[in-house]
């Protein structure tokens, strides 16, 4: 454990956290900060492909980064998006 983290546990409980919880007591991240994590290494990892797609002018299952955008900016697709959000409501 951090220095850090320590100074702030003995702030925090004066060193009595041994005697309320009968052990030390150590963080652990929630949760959602893990799916946080998950879902924006997600989004960069789309992005990079994006980015990829559109600086080379490559495709990836023979979608070009033009077509990628097309959709996006489809209000098409921005109304079956709203529908399908709405469904769940």
């Amino acid at each position: 454990m951090g220095a850090y983290r320590e100074q702030l546990l003995r702030e925090t409980y004066g060193g009595r956290s041994d005697q309320i919880y009968g052990h030390p007591v150590e963080e652990t991240p929630s949760r959602t900060l893990a799916l946080f994590k998950l879902k924006f290494m997600i989004c960069m990892l789309l992005f990079a492909g994006f980015a990829y797609l559109s600086f080379t002018g490559g495709s990836i299952f023979h979608i070009t980064a033009d077509e990628i955008v097309e959709a996006v900016t489809d209000n098409d697709l921005q109304t079956r998006l709203s529908a399908f959000a709405e469904s769940w409501n």
